[in-house]
């Protein structure tokens, strides 16, 4: 029986049209993690309004907070870093998709020649001629790897989106919580400059009784140096205050210092009027950027094995080009030329010594690794939230119970401060009570802020609405 030969243009035909149902290396499936239903601690109730897309930072109360988020979100320039790498990556895509496309090229050329006859009359002949041409270049995607380049390419954009999304939260609650601790700092030393003018009356008091024969000169000694040790300490908050007005002003982008007129009068904690849905566990998946991020990596790890899968089976390049000339201008009868061409040529190796599948090889052990880097990645944000509802229980317990210190330690420093006056206790029970007081307060400055940082921890862990870019991701087929 005779073997049928078909023409080459048949076979290059279905070749090329292998190139839309077939694409090497495995297509990848979104892992299923077998994350607990709820957190093991109880979700609190912090706020009695919730937003869905989980802006907290927009319901803030102080307008000085409001203005640096900001311009924060404007200058900071760990945002304009990710925004570059976005840039970056796009162009990268943009690359990948031009280069796996048609290439055309074209060529323009002209001459000129003048000859001069060897007879007397000494005549001359010009001889004028151009020709152009256009090339064509093109490897079709038989095998799905330049398919796979794209994933990869498209994968690896994405990430930087989701990534300066992550950014984009660590900017607006660093900004928070520096702001915070600075506002808390201020309190704390308009707390101890209170006690410092108790404490000065006090010492006023002790001169006064010891002038009298009531007091004694130790009882002086040790009021004075109370009033000493709370001096002391007064500059130590002051260094704390400049280093946080210089830390907003890094975060915002500007010269440390820039923005003291604006924070260097002590105000109250900001307070929030709206708490982002803590939801459950498995809601990371969708509300966290850096696990989002985590996915894509291992999206683009795995659109890689297929890429150098690819590599196994051999190439199809297809040229063509098409030339149009002319030549004979001035020298009489005009000659044009056109020449056409196509060729195909299959490029394949037949040995490299295991060289490509030993990158197959490290391309699955790199998606093995960004397998277990996004299960690390979900794991670390499921820890975040569960230590920071811990972190906010605790604190609404240590300032409930302060608060009660507090009052405790005032009455009891009144009471002693009166009975001194009538003589009925001595001076040392005014001093402890006085200092017990002062430490309380201190205590419960102290707790206040960290309330407020815990709760801003908690509203950071639990992510944010990625809406848009996760409705770009579907345009994209990602």
């Amino acid at each position: 029986m005779a073997m049928k030969r078909f023409p080459l243009i048949c076979v290059l035909s279905l070749m090329t049209g292998l190139s839309a149902c077939q694409s090497v290396g495995p297509d990848y499936v979104a892992p299923k993690f077998d994350l607990i239903g709820a957190y093991t601690p109880s979700v609190p109730v912090i706020a009695s309004q919730q937003v869905d897309h989980g802006r907290w930072w927009e319901s803030t109360n102080d307008p000085v907070l409001r203005d640096l988020i900001a311009l924060g979100l404007a200058n900071n320039l760990d945002l304009r870093i990710a925004a570059s790498r976005i840039e970056e990556a796009r162009a990268v895509a943009n690359g990948v998709s031009g280069e796996n496309g048609v290439e055309i090229g074209a060529s323009l050329s002209g001459d000129a020649e003048r000859g001069t006859s060897s007879r007397a009359s000494g005549s001359q002949v010009t001889d004028l001629g151009y020709s152009a041409g256009i090339d064509l270049s093109w490897t079709p995607d038989v095998w799905g790897g330049q398919q796979r380049e794209d994933e990869v390419a498209l994968a690896d954009y994405l990430e930087q989106v989701y990534l300066r999304e992550d950014v984009y939260l660590t900017v607006i609650a660093d900004i928070v919580r520096n702001y915070i601790e600075l506002r808390g700092t201020q309190k704390r030393q308009e707390l101890l400059r209170s006690s410092l003018d108790l404490q000065r009356q006090t010492s006023n008091l002790v001169q006064i009784r010891m002038q009298t024969g009531l007091a004694s000169e130790l009882d002086l000694s040790r009021a004075r140096g109370e009033v000493s040790d709370i001096e002391a300490t007064l500059p130590t908050l002051q260094t704390s205050i400049d280093r946080s007005i210089n830390v907003i002003a890094i975060l915002l982008g500007s010269q440390p210092g820039t923005y003291r007129d604006r924070l260097v009068d002590t105000q109250p904690l900001p307070e929030f009027d709206s708490a982002p849905p803590i939801g459950i566990p498995a809601d990371l998946l969708r509300r966290r950027p850096d696990v989002r991020a985590a996915e894509l990596a291992l999206l683009s790890a795995t659109a890689q094995i297929g890429v150098e899968t690819a590599d196994l089976y051999p190439e199809l390049s297809l040229d063509g080009s098409l030339a149009l000339g002319a030549t004979g201008y001035g020298t009489g009868p005009i000659i044009r030329t056109a020449m056409a061409a196509i060729g195909a040529v299959i490029d394949a190796t037949l040995y490299d010594g295991g060289a490509r599948q030993a990158d197959i090889d490290v391309a699955e052990q790199k998606a093995l690794q960004a397998f277990y880097g996004y299960q690390q990645t979900l794991l670390a944000a499921v820890q975040d939230v569960e230590s920071a509802i811990y972190g906010y229980v605790g604190a609404v317990q240590q300032r409930d119970s302060l608060i009660l210190s507090v009052q405790y330690h005032r009455q009891a420093f009144e009471q002693s401060r009166v009975r001194y006056v009538q003589g009925l206790s001595n001076f040392l029970d005014v001093l402890d009570s006085q200092r017990t007081l002062t430490k309380s307060e201190q205590d419960l400055a102290d707790a206040e802020t960290d309330l407020e940082l815990e709760t801003i921890n908690l509203y950071a862990a639990v992510g944010l609405s990625v809406d848009e870019v996760e409705h770009e991701a579907k345009q994209m087929g990602l």
